[in-house]
C-alpha cells in the first residue's frame, strides 16, 4: 500500500511540475502576460483546496477503493481537457475541474497509508514527498523533451493523463482497508481544526509554498528572459531544482530516525535561506546551476516534516488531518506563484524572489516560536 500513495503523489505533483516549464511556450502560444499566466496555477491550487479539504475529511469514513479510483479517474479526464482545450478561458476550467477533482488522489493515499502505519510517519512521508519530487523532476524533463521533439506544450499534458489511468487500474487491484470512522462528526472535524498545533502545521506549509513552488515555477521564465537561456534549455533547469529537492528527501527519510525533526526542519530553513541569498547576488548562470539543487537540498526536509508533525497530533483522523494540510499547500499555491508573477512583471522575477527569502526568515521565527508555544504531544 505504501507504493501507492507513492504513486499518487507522483502523478499529481507531475501535473503540477507540468505548468512551470510550459509557462514560456503557453505564454507564446496564447500571448498571455505574466499575471495572466499566473493564474493558471492559481486556478489549479484553487480547485485543489476545496478537492484535497473535502475528500481527506470523507476518506476517514467513506468506500476508500470507490473514492480513491474515482479521483483518478476525474484527474485523466481534467488533464485530457487541459490538453484539448483551445482557449485561454478553456484551459482556465479544464484546469479548475482537474484540481478540484484529481489533486486529491496525493491526500486520500497518505491517510490510507498513516492509518496503516502510523509508526513509520516521518518515513513514509518523506518517502511519498520524494516519489513527488520524482514527479516534479520528470514533468520538465518531458516538457523539454516534447518541445525538442517539435511538439506542442499540450501533448504533456495528455501522456500524463494516460498514467492517471493506469494510477486507477492499480487502485481498482490492490486491497485497501476499510475506513476507521463509521460515522460522520462535524464536533471531531471542529475539533481537529481548533488545535493550536494543527493550525501552525497548516500555517507554516502555507509558507512553505513560496519557497518550493513559487520558485520553482518561475524558474524556467527566469533563466529565459533575464539570463539569456534558450527556450528548450530554461525548461529543463527546473530539473536541477528536484535532483536536490529528491536526494534531500531520501535522506531526510534516513536520517530522521536518528535527527530531531526540529533541528532538520531549522537547518533546511537557514541552508536555503542562505543559498538563496547567494543565487541572487552573484552573476554567473554556472555558478546558480550549481546552486539550484543545493537550494532544493535545502528546503527538501521543512514540508514532509510538517505535515508529520500536523498529523501526529489525531493519529486516529489521518484524511481529516492530512486534508487541512494539503489545503493550505493548495492555499499557498493559489496565492505565491501569482504573488511572485505580479511582482516580476514590474521588477522583474530576480526581485521577486527576494519575497520568498522574505518567507524563509518568517517561517522559520514562526516555527521557533510555535515549537515553544505548542509541544508535541506525548504518546497516549
Amino acid at each position: 500500500m505504501p507504493y501507492l500513495a507513492f504513486a499518487s503523489n507522483l502523478t499529481w505533483v507531475m501535473v503540477i511540475g507540468l505548468l512551470g516549464p510550459s509557462v514560456p511556450a503557453i505564454i507564446q502560444a496564447l500571448g498571455i502576460s505574466y499575471t495572466r499566466a499566473g493564474l493558471f496555477f492559481t486556478m489549479l491550487s484553487l480547485g485543489s483546496l476545496f478537492g484535497t479539504l473535502g475528500s481527506g475529511f470523507v476518506s476517514d469514513f467513506l468506500n476508500r477503493k470507490v473514492l480513491y479510483s474515482l479521483i483518478a479517474l476525474l484527474l485523466a479526464a481534467g488533464l485530457g481537457a487541459v490538453g484539448l482545450a483551445p482557449s485561454y478561458s478553456l484551459i482556465l476550467l479544464a484546469i479548475l475541474f482537474m484540481s478540484l477533482f484529481g489533486a486529491p488522489a496525493g491526500t486520500v493515499g497518505q491517510s490510507i497509508m498513516l492509518d496503516m502505519f502510523p509508526e513509520r510517519r516521518e518515513r513514509y512521508i518523506a518517502l511519498q514527498t520524494m516519489f513527488a519530487a520524482v514527479g516534479s523532476l520528470t514533468a520538465p524533463l518531458l516538457v523539454s523533451l516534447n518541445l525538442s521533439a517539435g511538439l506542442s506544450w499540450r501533448w504533456s499534458f495528455l501522456e500524463v493523463g494516460l498514467l492517471a489511468l493506469l494510477l486507477m487500474t492499480a487502485i481498482l487491484i490492490v486491497r485497501l482497508p476499510a475506513a476507521r470512522v463509521r460515522t460522520v462528526s462535524l464536533a471531531g472535524l471542529g475539533r481537529v481544526v481548533r488545535h493550536p498545533r494543527v493550525l501552525t502545521s497548516a500555517l507554516l506549509i502555507l509558507l512553505s509554498v513560496g519557497p518550493d513552488l513559487g520558485f520553482s515555477f518561475w524558474l524556467a521564465e527566469h533563466f529565459k528572459t533575464e539570463l539569456g537561456v534558450p527556450l528548450r534549455v530554461s525548461s529543463a533547469v527546473v530539473s536541477l531544482f528536484l535532483v536536490g529537492m529528491i536526494s534531500g528527501r531520501f535522506a531526510t527519510s534516513r536520517v530522521v530516525q536518528r535527527v530531531p525533526p526540529r533541528a532538520l526542519i531549522q537547518g533546511g530553513m537557514v541552508l536555503s535561506l542562505a543559498v538563496l541569498a547567494l543565487f541572487l547576488t552573484l552573476p554567473g548562470i554556472p555558478l546558480k546551476l550549481v546552486l539550484i539543487p543545493v537550494y532544493g537540498l535545502g528546503v527538501s526536509p521543512v514540508f514532509p516534516l510538517l505535515m508529520a508533525r500536523g498529523t501526529e497530533t489525531f493519529p486516529d483522523q489521518p484524511g481529516t488531518v492530512s486534508g487541512i494540510l494539503f489545503a493550505s499547500v493548495s492555499l499557498g499555491g493559489t496565492v505565491f506563484p501569482l504573488l511572485l508573477g505580479t511582482v516580476g512583471t514590474g521588477l522583474g522575477i530576480r526581485r521577486a524572489y527576494w519575497v520568498v527569502a522574505l518567507l524563509l526568515v518568517i517561517s522559520l521565527f514562526v516555527y521557533r516560536w510555535s515549537e515553544r508555544r505548542f509541544p508535541r504531544p506525548q504518546p497516549g
